[in-house]
């Protein structure tokens, strides 16, 4: 059986990342900011949370012994096709050609506050 690393995720019943096999694969992320809408009634501007969700993909990685330059594999869930360009414009500062194996869906979130969550699979 292999040995697996949970680290703590950014809702108590979800870990940010589990580690198995040499693959770090991340829980959905989303911005911090988003979080906190979600409880205030608040609302945050897709174009920052897209921001915030990088970051904290990053943040997660690293506390995993990893980093985006690792990542094989990303998932963007967006609650809106209009979100694609922006998207692109941060996925391309993060990940220059060639990128990761990618999937962009649109979807509908449980609160409307959200508009992206980010998910990831990196190799060690």
């Amino acid at each position: 059986m292999p040995s697996l690393i949970r680290t703590p995720g950014q809702s108590p019943m979800l870990p940010a990342t589990v580690t198995a096999n040499g693959f770090v694969f991340t829980s959905g992320l989303i911005s911090p900011s988003a979080l906190t809408a979600m409880t205030d009634g608040g609302t945050v501007p897709a174009d920052q949370q897209i921001r915030e969700a990088v970051r904290v993909l990053e943040a997660t990685l690293a506390e995993a012994g990893a980093e985006v330059a690792d990542v094989v594999k990303l998932t963007a869930y967006l609650s809106s096709a209009r979100l694609f360009g922006p998207w692109n414009e941060v996925f391309l500062s993060v990940w220059p050609e060639p990128g990761p194996a990618r999937t962009t869906l649109v979807a509908a979130f449980v609160s409307p506050v959200v508009h992206v969550e980010l998910e990831a699979v990196a190799a060690l």
